[in-house]
């Protein structure tokens, strides 16, 4: 059976670009007890994976090297198993490497139940995935949100952002969220938005003043940079600030920029916390819970931009990182 990958051709000089990928044909070993042979049918790509590239291995995965296989969370067909668990046709979300055709051991698989065959596979990698789940732990862990709190959610147009946006809605608070072009602001007003702005704009700190006037009690942060700066300006007294990602750092090497008004924390009162989502599983019972209720109720949407082919999956990153995507970049690996 024919199986294609994609490896790190070679660091990137700046920006990641397609050309720091190839494509090879990948061997299919023979499957051994408990192991199943899968499909790639969809791929989920994240930005904070660029950071990996040459970097240390962290809880989200090893560092990238040339001639590694990168992986993100996909969707995946079953097409031969030599396990009782699964059997051919069942489709399941996996970590799985950038390989249209691959053996896999069946801890590896989160199995999608059959009572959401109606759902659309693109919503197992938004709303019901991995990055709806870093949205959820983030709010509801970490945050504490409130229907009583004004949120301000950065990127809010990305795939984790999106997620934020909706959810923090969805339990009654009034959110702001801000995006990189008039298109995604339009969308962040379509998501349920109370206010929304473009931060190529003007300065962060009199955009995200406009929108909340009266201050804001929660920050979900995935940008940093002007904007982490901005809000914790903005943010009223016992105000908190969760860190899930750091967008305009990427790639910026050795011209990371941290919030230089980090003071304001002392006798604002304010608490900063970041979160490694793949440490609160005991979570993930809940959100699905509460994911699915909300997704079927319309009070969310999957948001995602899907590229088609296996093929693409190099450009497909590169427009990610370029900020070319409304919501989840995905790749239709059926196209």
């Amino acid at each position: 059976m024919d199986s294609h990958e994609v490896l790190l051709a070679n660091y990137p000089d700046g920006a990641v670009e397609a050309r720091n990928f190839r494509i090879e044909t990948a061997d299919v070993p023979e499957l051994g007890p408990g192991q199943v042979l899968v499909r790639l049918r969809r791929l989920g790509l994240n930005a904070g994976l660029a950071n990996r590239i040459g970097g240390p291995d962290t809880a989200y995965g090893p560092g990238i090297r040339p001639g590694d296989v990168p992986a993100s969370d996909g969707v995946v067909e079953v097409l031969d198993s030599r396990s009782d668990l699964f059997r051919q046709g069942d489709l399941a979300v996996r970590k799985s490497p950038w390989r249209s055709v691959g053996v896999a051991a069946v801890e590896e698989l989160h199995r999608i139940p059959t009572l959401e065959a109606d759902v659309p596979l693109e919503a197992h990698l938004t709303v019901l995935g991995h990055v709806g789940f870093t949205a959820y732990t983030g709010l509801m862990r970490f945050g504490g949100v409130r229907a009583a709190d004004t949120v301000y959610v950065s990127g809010a147009a990305g795939g984790v952002g999106s997620c934020a946006l909706q959810f923090a809605k969805a339990v009654g608070a009034t959110v702001v969220g801000s995006a990189g072009s008039a298109q995604k602001v339009r969308l962040l007003g379509e998501l349920g938005a109370d206010a929304a702005f473009n931060h190529h704009d003007g300065a962060a700190l009199d955009l995200l003043r406009a929108a909340a006037p009266d201050g804001i009690d929660l920050f979900y942060d995935n940008v940093g940079g002007e904007q982490l700066e901005a809000a914790l300006e903005v943010l009223r007294f016992g105000g908190r600030v969760v860190i899930c990602g750091a967008a305009s750092q990427y790639g910026s090497g050795g011209e990371r920029r941290g919030p230089a008004n980090y003071m304001r924390m002392i006798y604002r009162q304010l608490t900063m916390r970041g979160f490694d989502v793949t440490s609160n599983e005991d979570l993930r019972e809940d959100f699905e819970s509460d994911a699915t209720r909300w997704l079927r109720a319309g009070k969310i949407r999957s948001v995602h931009t899907v590229i088609d082919g296996f093929g693409r999956i190099p450009e497909a990153f590169a427009s990610l990182l370029s900020g070319g995507n409304s919501g989840r970049m995905i790749v239709d690996c059926d196209g």
